[in-house]
């Protein structure tokens, strides 16, 4: 909730459903340890057809998440679109003069239109050659979703396990890990040699099912069900986790990965997920 419209949208929807008298529980930025962009109107209700709430909620510019399963203790995120603002593969493109060729193919696959593993080796062969000195260049340009700072450091101070897996380079992934404060990272290494970029990734390659065995593997882990992680990505090798976390949140994500996930947030920044772990 950002403005008075917000809630007025709310309150219609509400009443759409019979539901009008039902009490309202007001959470603000000041509630956590670090504040979110926005405050946030809980509400208690039992629906099957979440159309009224999604309807009112793209009237009045704003998001909703309609929760059935437990507080998080797991998270686990993409990087690219998802932590970071850019795509790391495009940016290491651009630099050695394929940004354009490369870009499309990123477009194509994280709209689901081919096959992730096919379409990675494909864009990686055209880094070759690519000198490694440029890497700490590429990172250096690397800016933080907005948020994204806030919600981590909000759910690791309610000891949620926080991770990043993700279909990008280690380079990148494990600093940006180390920025943000997450306690893994699973990644792609990018294989080197004499100070260029050889065109090829070290096996295996982090793809849709990779990120859905580690999704599984750490709440194993740590003894909780899939009912109580909580996993955010935009693009189409997401989804496996994203359908499989209680919580699977579609980031302002292609219109597959919307489709197909249970949540998505389309208007607010990162840092409204950091009322999930108030309610």
């Amino acid at each position: 909730m950002s403005n008075r419209s917000h809630e007025k949208g709310l309150d219609k929807a509400l009443k759409a459903l019979d539901l009008a008298d039902l009490p309202k529980t007001f959470r603000y930025p000041a509630d956590l340890i670090l504040p979110p962009s926005c405050a946030c109107i809980e509400v208690d209700v039992d629906i099957s057809d979440q159309t009224i709430l999604k309807n009112e909620a793209t009237l009045v510019g704003t998001d909703y998440i309609y929760i059935t399963s437990g507080k998080p203790r797991l998270a686990l995120f993409d990087m690219d679109s998802t932590l970071i603002q850019q795509e790391v593969i495009d940016q290491l493109a651009e630099a050695v003069g394929r940004g354009a060729q490369v870009a499309a193919i990123t477009e194509s696959t994280m709209l689901g239109e081919v096959d992730f593993v096919e379409s990675f080796a494909e864009r990686v062969r055209l880094l070759r050659g690519l000198a490694e000195a440029d890497l700490e260049c590429i990172y250096n340009k690397l800016t933080l979703m907005p948020g994204a700072d806030i919600l981590t450091s909000n759910l690791a101070g309610f000891g949620v396990r926080l991770g990043i897996v993700s279909g990008g380079f280690s380079y990148f992934a494990d600093r940006i890990g180390e920025k943000l404060g997450v306690d893994f990272v699973i990644s792609n290494t990018l294989e080197c040699v004499n100070g260029l970029v050889t065109g090829k990734v070290l096996s295996p390659v982090i793809d849709g099912a990779a990120k859905l065995k580690t999704l599984g593997h750490e709440a194993s882990m740590l003894g909780v069900s899939l009912a109580n992680t909580m996993a955010v990505g935009d693009g189409a090798n997401d989804i496996p986790m994203l359908k499989a976390a209680g919580i699977g949140v579609a980031y302002h994500a292609k219109p597959q990965v919307r489709e197909e996930s249970h949540h998505c947030l389309n208007v607010h920044d990162l840092s409204v997920l950091s009322y999930i772990i108030r309610f």
